[in-house]
């Protein structure tokens, strides 16, 4: 126990170091089923994951040839525009301040509107600064996203192997118990992650599709936007319309109005068309323990927390049934 202790302790001193080291864990887990093919069909492993890193470097080259210089341009423009948008927000929401003066409303209620349009419009702003912050900060860490990809080909040449040294690590009286176990977990996490990542990104690009027709700003950082927070079940098409129509509503009522037509349209079409065919119910959750996981996971981590709840909330339903069956 104190050693367990000691190296939990040395984790979390180190946290912001294993950083590239856990999304280069996540890259060989996605991709490990690629390389596996073609291990099965007689290709060396290291050549196999030669192969789709080749595969990769070059949908990424021409995405980033022909997407990047859109991308940085919406960066710098939205990171110079927040100002001018927190001064819009402000003027929108003292004409409002102006409009309902001259309707005479008791004193007490006055006070309320008065505490709710303030709260308002805080939210409003931390919400617009929030979203910047998060998209530039994702862009900011080239350092990891430079180091995950060459981390990841070491735990991808190592990959069988990790599971049995983890194994060796335990009693040999458990081993075929945690192995069974482990599976499960697996395929819970596999059939999530993966699912998701294709559903998101055909949400991203309908999203961009849909904010390039109507003219919208930012067209790329809002596909991006919607596709990041697909990952977040019921609240996600909140969280990215939300500031999408608040920056539309700057510009134009008009504006605001097609964007949430485009939001709502988008997340009909993956509602009822796309997660169906590729998700099903791909974590066996209720939807009250979804939402309940989404919430607590949002208190305890904000925006991470909400995109790791569902999957760790499948975790822990699947160690909850092996523990429920065997030792209760």
């Amino acid at each position: 126990m104190l050693f367990i202790g000691l190296t939990a302790y040395f984790l979390f001193s180190v946290r912001k170091v294993l950083t590239p080291f856990l999304l280069g864990f996540l890259i060989a887990y996605i991709l490990d089923p690629f390389v596996s093919f073609f291990e099965k069909n007689k290709i060396p492993r290291a050549a196999g994951i030669s192969i789709i890193y080749i595969l990769l470097a070059t949908v990424l080259g021409l995405m980033l040839f022909y997407a990047l210089p859109a991308l940085l341009r919406d960066l710098n423009q939205l990171a110079e525009l927040i100002p001018q948008y927190t001064k819009d927000i402000q003027a929108t929401i003292r004409d409002m301040q102006v409009g309902y003066n001259r309707v005479p409303i008791p004193d007490s209620i006055r006070q309320v509107i008065d505490e709710t349009i303030a709260r308002v419009e805080q939210i409003a702003i931390s919400i617009l600064q929030e979203v910047a912050r998060l998209i530039i900060g994702l862009f900011t860490q080239t350092f990891n996203l430079v180091l995950a990809p060459v981390l990841s080909f070491y735990f991808l040449l190592e990959y069988k192997r990790l599971g049995l040294y983890l194994l060796c690590l335990v009693p040999s009286r458990l081993r075929v118990e945690l192995k069974g176990l482990g599976k499960e977990v697996d395929q819970v996490i596999k059939r999530f992650i993966r699912g998701n990542l294709l559903v998101a990104f055909l949400v991203a690009v309908l999203a961009t599709s849909g904010m390039m027709l109507i003219g919208m700003d930012f067209p790329l950082l809002i596909g991006i936007m919607v596709g990041l927070t697909n990952f977040i079940p019921y609240f996600g098409a909140i969280i990215s319309a939300l500031p999408a129509v608040l920056l539309a509503l700057l510009k134009s009522r008009w504006l605001a109005l097609y964007v949430l037509g485009v939001m709502v349209l988008i997340q009909q079409i993956e509602g009822n068309i796309i997660a169906p065919k590729i998700l099903g119910n791909c974590v066996g959750l209720h939807p009250l323990v979804i939402i309940f996981a989404l919430l607590a996971a949002g208190q305890l981590w904000g925006f991470i927390g909400l995109l790791v709840a569902v999957p760790l909330a499948a975790v822990l339903k699947v160690l909850f049934k092996y523990f429920y069956l065997h030792y209760i």
